[in-house]
């Protein structure tokens, strides 16, 4: 079952972020969302701080188009910053807190997952990243396509 077309029909326009620095796992959420229907471009980022400054435009990031047209897949565990403080420096952003955001982890320690929770993570997915768990998390993040 893929995504109903209306949910790929109203977000046309949306820019898929994927936070993950593993190779391997990036590849397969791209590959994955695509499974779902989903053709919208995806921007990969290989650390937290690449992320970081795309969403704070500072440096020579990839362009950058407005907050609304964005869902984030994020590791919780990059080098240079980790999944954790990304999700704090978003909260201290107003217009950054509207971004879906969905941590993409091999934890299922509660209390990890709690503290990204607490910290405005949306929802999350484990490692490695089944196609009917994506299609789970983008039916929520749109429940009007159900």
């Amino acid at each position: 079952m893929a995504i109903p077309p209306d949910w790929t029909q109203a977000t046309r326009n949306a820019v898929i972020l994927i936070a993950e620095d593993d190779d391997g796992h990036a590849s397969l959420i791209e590959r994955n969302l695509k499974r779902c229907g989903i053709t919208t471009p995806c921007l990969r980022f290989r650390d937290g701080q690449e992320v970081l400054d795309f969403l704070l435009k500072v440096g020579k990031s990839t362009s950058y188009v407005p907050l609304d047209n964005y869902i984030l897949f994020l590791d919780g565990r990059m080098p240079k910053v980790s999944g954790q403080e990304v999700l704090k420096q978003i909260q201290h952003h107003h217009a950054l807190k509207t971004i879906p955001l969905t941590i993409v982890t091999t934890t299922d320690d509660a209390q990890e997952l709690d503290s990204f929770q607490a910290l405005g993570c949306t929802y999350h997915l484990n490692k490695p990243v089944e196609v009917n768990a994506l299609r789970e998390v983008l039916s929520l993040l749109h429940p009007e396509s159900r």
